[in-house]
């Protein structure tokens, strides 16, 4: 059976390898700064084509370089592939253990080599190292973000070379009286070096499909967030607005509209300075926002100004929630910030066409109801067509908080 020259599957590794980092290492200059790992990668793809290299040249070059320089790039490679799935997910990384750990086994891999010339011994101690590398690499592909494609096909890579390194450990006792020569073209060892010369091209593609995938959320939550507060913005609202008006047209239920203005705003930048009025936004934004329904849509309108979406909601039911939000943000939970309040106004309609107008109508409405409030002493809530209510104390008995 014929089979495929090792050296080329190694040389082709080391070509592979080399382009592959330099496309990472291109991207890691032009990708956001918070999108880590990818230099590690390229890193760790160039020390992967580095070994595949050496080792092509077995027989060419002195063994020091085929074997244990070899041994230990491959080793390192390894390594930082990890480092870089755990730098790209925000973990800490511990060098000192596993650099010690690689010392002890190029030391043992000297020792196999040239002391007990143990060829399945130092395929033994290799194939464990690469078992525990990629596994290790399979648990943080898994846990990566975003759980997309990317992310399993980084996965399906990591388990099936420890698939690969397992097949190899179990071929050992069959080879074990064979010469080295000879157990370098079984098939198995074909599979294990298939899995360098392609390896470093597949590994390149999956990180590239990771990045890629987080730096497309992140520029879609940078499309559609408020910078400042994390809440939608003013396009994304519509956006969202769109579609719950048109469902509130097919079920025929109704959608309520909350809108909010923080009470004296410009009083509190006036006198506290505009850094602190942008925390006291950010504050109105984070509690207000836990107050809601997963299914509820919070944007920022500009300035100090809220709008509240809640599907399938009632008029009740919304004055409800409004009246919730106004008594929480009436405690003053972070002694940091002054005290404030907000006034809000509240409207219900039950979309009949669905087209876009209607739900500006309706935010039109909110915003009425919102005047009111303000022209009714702040600090209170009005509901579109009802009568304003005067702010009744956050500390009644089962006020709800955040």
């Amino acid at each position: 059976m014929e089979f495929i020259d090792p050296r080329t599957f190694l040389f082709v590794a080391n070509l592979l390898g080399i382009l592959c980092a330099l496309v990472l290492w291109v991207l890691s200059l032009n990708f956001p700064r918070d999108i880590l790992g990818l230099r590690e990668w390229a890193a760790a793809v160039v020390l992967l084509g580095g070994a595949a290299g050496l080792a092509s040249l077995r027989g060419i070059i002195p063994d020091a370089f085929a074997i244990l320089v070899s041994s230990a790039l491959s080793l390192l490679g390894q390594l930082l592939l990890v480092v870089g799935l755990q730098r790209y997910s925000g973990r800490s990384v511990a060098w000192r253990f596993p650099l010690n750990i690689i010392a002890a086994l190029v030391v043992i891999t000297a020792w196999l080599t040239w002391g007990s010339h143990s060829y399945t011994g130092r395929i033994f101690l290799m194939s464990v190292a690469n078992i525990v590398f990629f596994a290790v690499g399979a648990f943080l592909a898994a846990r990566a973000k975003p759980a997309k494609f990317g992310s399993r096909f980084l996965v399906a890579l990591f388990v099936l070379a420890v698939a690969v390194a397992l097949w190899r450990l179990s071929t050992l006792s069959a080879a074990s009286d064979r010469a080295e020569a000879v157990f370098d073209h079984d098939l198995i060892q074909q599979a294990y070096l298939a899995m360098f010369s392609l390896g470093a091209v597949a590994f390149s593609i999956g990180f590239i499909l990771l990045a890629n995938e987080r730096l497309h959320e992140e520029l879609e939550f940078m499309a559609t967030r408020d910078p400042m507060t994390g809440a939608f913005n003013r396009r994304a609202f519509f956006a969202r607005g769109e579609i719950e008006w048109a469902r509130s047209a097919r079920s025929g239920r109704p959608l309520a509209i909350v809108t909010s203005d923080i009470d004296f705003f410009k009083k509190v930048n006036d006198t506290y300075g505009h850094h602190v009025g942008d925390q006291v936004i950010k504050d109105y934004a984070n509690r207000a926002g836990r107050m809601l329904r997963v299914t509820d849509v919070l944007a920022r309108f500009g300035g100090e100004e809220f709008v509240i979406a809640l599907p399938d909601t009632a008029l009740a039911q919304a004055r409800e929630v409004a009246e919730r939000i106004r008594a929480e943000i009436e405690l003053r939970r972070d002694a940091a910030l002054p005290a404030y309040t907000v006034s809000i106004g509240v409207a219900v309609g039950s979309a009949q066409r669905g087209d876009l107008a209607e739900l500006e109508a309706l935010i039109a409405a909110a915003d009425e109801a919102l005047y009111q409030a303000k022209q009714g002493g702040r600090n209170r809530v009005v509901a579109a067509g009802q009568p304003a209510k005067p702010a009744v104390s956050a500390k009644r008995p089962g006020a709800t908080t955040a």
